[in-house]
């Protein structure tokens, strides 16, 4: 069942489920697709909010940031903005990756088999499901672009994070294992991810590469190392 939240800063944090999706005959390709389904059950969010949790739109376009946290949960942040609803879409698009929703979903499959397989192949707690938490690779064109991206998450000594430079690529690699993060957390991470980093995706065997092709600019606790410059 969908859930609001009303955020101090005037922001809405929508939280869906799949069901959700399915109950208002909306699927992950009417994002891409820019379909007008998609346009109206942004729009009917907003209503919503409205009489649950007392969100008031004052009428401006709204932006849009979305993360996918399981196969069966996505988070949206709706914020103020001056784009237009097809920038919403487009960015709604770019969340989920150039690789496309299907490819996305199925990687997130594959990570809550692996959580129920260490869970005796039970159906994971509450707790169990917040701790599970993913490894991340992202992606940034900038070492100024790493630094914010390090100085606006909330401090995490469960984070385990390394930075890399690549020079054939002039790009900065940011390893982070969540695996003991919170859910907030993680949530937090992809987030502001959107904002700075070129891409992120889950960690695959491109770490391998980076540890034999390139630089080891921090070793351990970048995030906390480089949150403090």
């Amino acid at each position: 069942m969908m859930k609001f939240e009303k955020m101090e800063n005037g922001s809405l944090r929508c939280f869906l489920t799949q069901d959700d999706l399915e109950q208002n005959g909306i699927e992950l390709d009417d994002f891409f697709a820019n379909t007008p389904n998609a346009r109206e059950f942004l729009e009917k969010l907003i209503r919503i909010a409205e009489d649950e949790v007392g969100y008031k739109a004052t009428g401006n376009m709204m932006s849009i940031q979305a993360a996918i946290m399981s196969e069966d949960e996505i988070v949206l942040t709706f914020s103020e903005s001056h784009v237009s609803s097809a920038e919403i879409l487009e960015h709604i698009r770019n969340m989920f990756g150039a690789s496309g929703a299907r490819e996305q979903a199925a990687e997130l499959v594959d990570v809550k088999e692996e959580v129920l397989r260490e869970a005796g192949g039970q159906k994971a707690s509450e707790e169990e499901h917040e701790a599970a938490g993913y490894t991340y690779l992202l992606t940034f064109v900038s070492f100024s672009n790493v630094r914010k991206f390090c100085r606006v998450l909330p401090l995490s000594k469960a984070a385990k994070s390394r930075l890399y430079y690549l020079d054939q690529k002039k790009q900065y690699f940011l390893r982070a294992d969540l695996k003991r993060s919170s859910k907030k957390y993680v949530y937090e991470f992809v987030t502001a991810s959107m904002e700075y980093a070129k891409s992120i995706e889950k960690d695959s065997m491109r770490s391998d590469f980076l540890e034999e092709h390139a630089q080891i600019i921090v070793k351990n606790k970048a995030l906390e190392t480089l949150a403090k410059l």
